[in-house]
């Protein structure tokens, strides 16, 4: 088991999604400006969905890695749950945060949850760029 190795290939994979998910933001920002419907409320949840999108993406990989460890080990049955007590968690806090923010008045809500959808296409790219550097 090399961990530098594996460790670099998660930042490396991290910054990848990072970087999807701020020019999605760009762009999502880019049409709200279009639609005349920017403004500090836009920006503040379109970054906080962003940031959350990234911070969900690199609790599920450090998830991931630890629960293929565990298996590793032999102990496919603890794998199982820590990945499926992970989900829950990582779940219960981004919704957590979701509403709290969307309670607060402060972010605009559907600038807030793009940027999270907006993951999925950003994985889907990667995989699509992957592909074609092998």
């Amino acid at each position: 088991m090399d961990t530098g190795s594996e460790n670099s290939g998660l930042r490396r994979e991290l910054l990848i999604f990072a970087a999807g998910e701020l020019i999605g933001l760009g762009l999502m920002l880019g049409v709200y400006a279009l639609l005349h419907k920017f403004s500090l409320m836009v920006v503040l949840g379109g970054c906080v969905g962003a940031a959350l999108a990234i911070l969900n993406y690199a609790l599920t990989a450090l998830g991931v890695a630890r629960a293929a460890d565990k298996a590793e080990q032999g102990d496919a049955v603890g794998a199982r749950r820590m990945i499926s007590l992970s989900m829950t968690v990582r779940y219960l806090l981004l919704i957590g945060a979701l509403v709290g923010c969307a309670l607060s008045g402060w972010f605009d809500v559907v600038a807030m949850v793009i940027p999270l959808l907006l993951g999925r296409l950003v994985i889907s790219l990667g995989e699509l760029f992957r592909k074609k550097e092998r």
